[in-house]
């Protein structure tokens, strides 16, 4: 019985000093193992828990949940292959810098290796993509040694507080510099369950304070010469920082800003966001690059930063996990700016001036071309933005949809908010982030390709206690065409087999199975793609299933219009 007591009264604690920082919501999965984590979640009312069915779905619904509500979530889980299960979003989560605290529960060390049913070493598992691994055992036997009786409680929690602090430091890039997930690793004796546990109240809980500092860097920081610069450029992918534009727009710089950005938040004209047409048609050198954010979407930038790595300098704090950038400097946007007016730093207003030229003949070119319906993806996805409402956070996919995003749409004056898992552009776990996001929001959409939805079908089962105001755009052209972009791969003998994944699951069936609404647009309606986004984004507390037939060739064949049609009008 004791060891029942310890084991929930340690839970009760970790769980009570992890609200108390400000956790807000828990992911778990049902399991035997875990079952004191799951008793002092479900006797607590101030973090919103969610009893998920599948662990890599829940840990995917815990990335997204930070996106929105910027506090880390607690994924846990019972020991075995349901903690192996977390590993692609841990990857995601670390590559992206995004906060999580995983929680596994583990039988005790005497059983690992002696073929005990669900044990796996869980040891650190996760290595190579977490910021920090705490082994419970050392915090639970700690607490063991001082806890004394239940009238007295125990004579020091500290190691407690200290865990949860730690972890909390650590995921959100308080020690480190940069965020990401951690770790905790808890082997549970049995017994697992305890009764009555109204009596056992927490009392004179210890009181600490909330981390909000940042340490900073120790790394030696280059900064450019500015006498000679005329054509500098601001690359900016996923950093909202709104100083940037004002950087921009004080010193004469021009940002090539992605969709990821905040290009659909703010109106300047300094924001070049069809960068991708004009490297592809105009002689391009530029003597300063200046980047804010991680690596970019598009090939075309990637290749223009690796071209001039010797006057590209990344501006960041220090809080991407893996970037080959020459030169780092440690400051936000605003300090950067101080430093630019201390040095009276004013890029050329020719060149500025060249580029918004530019973009404003690719626009009209674009917005002339998509007056009229088009069996393209890039127009679909540009109608789709367009009529959302304002304020909605977007999930897009990755492969097709988030390059068709950033090219096809420059602008939008409605503050949408796109949302992403480009730590390592995997395409498994978008519909789970995309629920995560949704359950802070009221207005929630995800833009994504047949091959990730079919993929991640099965999250949809977490309906969330009808809890959701989810949109789920489905660009269905049967199989996943990202890999006709690769020069020659189209014409391999084996392309359809070996590269293409067509299936014959029904998405309108898929929507009955998970009691979603479903609407069907093909070509034959395209012209109502507005008036059917205004329809569904009337709907609350829904999942709405809404799929887009198109043809790949006729795709390509549109694709291969527009790019002539701009290169005429550039040249």
């Amino acid at each position: 019985m004791k060891t029942g007591l310890h084991n929930y009264y340690f839970s009760k604690l970790l769980i009570t000093y992890f609200s108390k920082i400000g956790i807000k919501y828990a992911f778990m999965s049902p399991g035997s193992r875990n079952t004191p984590l799951a008793l002092a979640l479900s006797d607590q009312k101030n973090i919103i828990t969610y009893n998920i069915i599948d662990e890599r779905s829940s840990s995917f619904i815990g990335l997204g949940s930070y996106k929105y509500n910027k506090k880390p979530a607690l994924v846990i889980t019972t020991s075995g292959t349901a903690v192996a299960n977390l590993y692609p979003a841990i990857v995601e989560a670390y590559m992206s810098s995004t906060p999580l605290i995983i929680i596994t529960a583990d039988r005790p060390k005497k059983l690992i290796g002696t073929g005990a049913n669900q044990t796996i070493n869980q040891t650190n598992i996760f290595n190579n993509y977490i910021h920090k691994f705490y082994d419970g055992e050392v915090y639970l036997n700690n607490f063991l040694n001082n806890f004394k009786t239940i009238e007295n409680k125990s004579k020091d929690l500290s190691n407690i507080i200290d865990l949860v602090l730690d972890s909390y430091k650590y995921s959100m890039g308080i020690k480190k510099n940069i965020k990401g997930p951690v770790h905790i690793n808890i082997p549970f004796e049995k017994p697992l369950h305890i009764n009555d546990r109204d009596k056992f109240k927490i009392k004179n809980l210890q009181v600490f304070k909330i981390p909000v500092s940042i340490n900073s860097t120790s790394l030696t920081q280059s900064y450019p010469d500015l006498s000679k610069v005329i054509k500098p450029i601001i690359i900016c992918t996923d950093n909202r920082d709104k100083n940037i534009i004002k950087m921009a727009e004080v010193c004469n710089i021009p940002i090539f800003m992605e969709c990821r950005g905040s290009r659909y938040s703010f109106k300047s004209n300094n924001i070049i966001s069809a960068y991708e047409f004009l490297l592809g048609n105009i002689e391009f050198k530029p003597d300063l690059i200046l980047r804010f954010g991680k690596k970019p979407i598009s090939n075309s930038l990637n290749n223009l930063i690796d071209k001039n790595r010797d006057c590209t300098y990344l501006i960041n704090n220090f809080n991407t996990i893996v970037d080959d950038a020459k030169y780092n400097i440690d400051k936000n946007a605003s300090s950067f700016l101080a430093y630019l007016n201390e040095n009276k730093f004013l890029g050329s207003k020719k060149w500025l001036n060249y580029l918004i030229d530019k973009q404003f003949l690719i626009k009209n070119c674009l917005d002339n071309f998509f007056k009229s319906p088009k069996e393209h993806e890039g127009y679909i996805i540009n109608k789709i933005i367009s009529n959302l409402p304002n304020n909605t956070d977007v999930m897009i996919g990755n492969s097709s949809p988030i390059r068709d995003l950033d090219k096809f749409t420059l602008e939008n004056d409605k503050s949408i908010t796109i949302h992403s898992n480009r730590g390592v552009s995997g395409i498994d776990g978008i519909i789970s982030t995309a629920i995560g996001i949704s359950l802070d929001n009221k207005s929630t959409a995800l833009i994504i390709g047949d091959v990730s939805f079919f993929y991640d079908i099965s999250s949809l089962i977490n309906n969330l206690n009808n809890n959701i105001n989810l949109k789920i755009f489905i660009i269905n052209n049967n199989g996943g065409h990202i890999f006709d972009r690769l020069d020659g791969l189209k014409f391999e003998k084996n392309y359809k087999n070996y590269w293409l994944t067509p299936t014959v699951a029904n998405i309108e069936n898929a929507a009955k199975l998970y009691e979603c609404n479903y609407t069907r647009i093909d070509k034959t309606n395209f012209i109502d793609i507005p008036k059917i986004v205004n329809k569904v984004s009337e709907h609350s507390k829904s999942i709405d299933l809404i799929e887009i037939k198109v043809d790949s060739e006729t795709h390509q064949i549109v694709d291969k219009k527009i790019t002539e049609n701009i290169k005429n009008i550039l040249n």
